[in-house]
């Protein structure tokens, strides 16, 4: 009807306001305490309540000069086109509510509507399904499933559980099969290798990690390590991870250093080239020579010039790398 159709593009401009807000972690707590996580999951369930038959109110009279099939094809059209718009625009905003740690968890394993502990603004069923059910239905979309591939790299960073419900409801492949699908794409890409390399990361720091996080079930005897470490890389491997990540991702300037980290945890065989003036340059004293041929890449030396602060050994740093996995979600760098 036009009304649901005005209320859907209220919505999704609303949404759209909202994320753009939602900059912080005080105001994204304040829009919590408000009441948005319940909404954005409901809205999120609407956006995917596909393909509403046409009916004698919600046909414009200008139609009727069109076939029965082509007014359903038509409306349907249209219908699904608002739809995905509202699923754009939530999606955009639950992927910036997830900055915060505790709100991730709750969006990605859900609340209970009917938690005693938690207050009804907070409360909330996970909004993971219909994150997974988006990514099927607009498959076409890149904005959602770059969107999705951000909140997914968002939900997983610092939050082993949220890795371990993502893999089990086959967000692999469908995180996989945007990257393939949206090949040109450089953002999809970005927020596909990201979103890969922190469920990687974390899964198999847990697995690492003999017993500090009571929400994962940790191996602990070497053979049951073995076998976790290679179901956590399996779990992207079997779907093309490598191929994606190194002949997709990694040939994008704007991804290459995502497609890096994402292939270096999965622990497969990985190394930067980097090009200079010289590689670049045509070999042969004369510049009129018709067939010349350049200089090869080769595979970057650490520390081998320009760098007289180089380190041999590798010692991280406290919090550095999750601050900078945290801004790269956040700011979509």
């Amino acid at each position: 009807s036009k009304n649901g159709e005005t209320e859907e593009r209220l919505a999704a401009s609303c949404f759209t306001a909202l994320r753009v807000l939602a900059i912080n972690d005080e105001i994204v707590q304040t829009m919590v305490a408000l009441g948005v996580l319940p909404t954005v999951t409901g809205a999120l369930e609407l956006s995917l309540s596909l393909d509403e038959p046409p009916t004698k109110g919600n046909i414009d009279e200008n139609a009727k000069k069109y076939t029965k099939q082509e007014i359903n094809i038509t409306h349907c059209v249209k219908f699904n086109g608002r739809k995905q718009r509202l699923a754009a625009a939530t999606l955009g905003l639950v992927r910036n509510l997830c900055g915060n740690d505790e709100i991730k968890t709750n969006l990605c394993l859900g609340s209970g509507s009917n938690s005693v502990d938690s207050p009804a603004s907070v409360a909330a069923f996970s909004a993971l399904p219909y994150i997974f059910h988006a990514m099927k239905v607009y498959s076409e979309t890149a904005i959602i499933q770059e969107h999705a591939c951000g909140t997914l790299a968002a939900m997983a960073l610092r939050r082993p559980a949220n890795a371990r419900a993502i893999i089990d409801g086959d967000g692999a492949r469908l995180i996989l099969t945007a990257m393939k699908r949206h090949e040109a794409n450089v953002n999809v890409q970005r927020q596909g290798a990201l979103a890969v390399r922190n469920i990687v990361s974390r899964l198999l720091m847990g697995v690492h990690d003999s017993g500090n996080n009571s929400n994962l079930t940790v191996a602990t005897d070497s053979t049951a390590f073995g076998s976790e470490v290679t179901s956590i890389r399996e779990s992207f491997l079997e779907w093309g991870a490598e191929d994606v990540l190194r002949n997709i991702a990694g040939r994008n300037q704007g991804s290459v250093d995502e497609a890096y980290a994402a292939l270096r945890d999965l622990r497969c065989p990985v190394s930067l080239v980097k090009f200079d003036a010289q590689d670049l340059r045509p070999q042969g004293s004369s510049r009129f020579k018709s067939n010349v041929s350049m200089g090869a890449a080769r595979t970057m030396m650490f520390g081998e010039q320009h760098n007289s602060n180089f380190r041999p050994v590798f010692e991280a740093s406290e919090g550095l790398e999750d601050g900078v996995d945290d801004a790269m979600v956040t700011f979509g760098a």
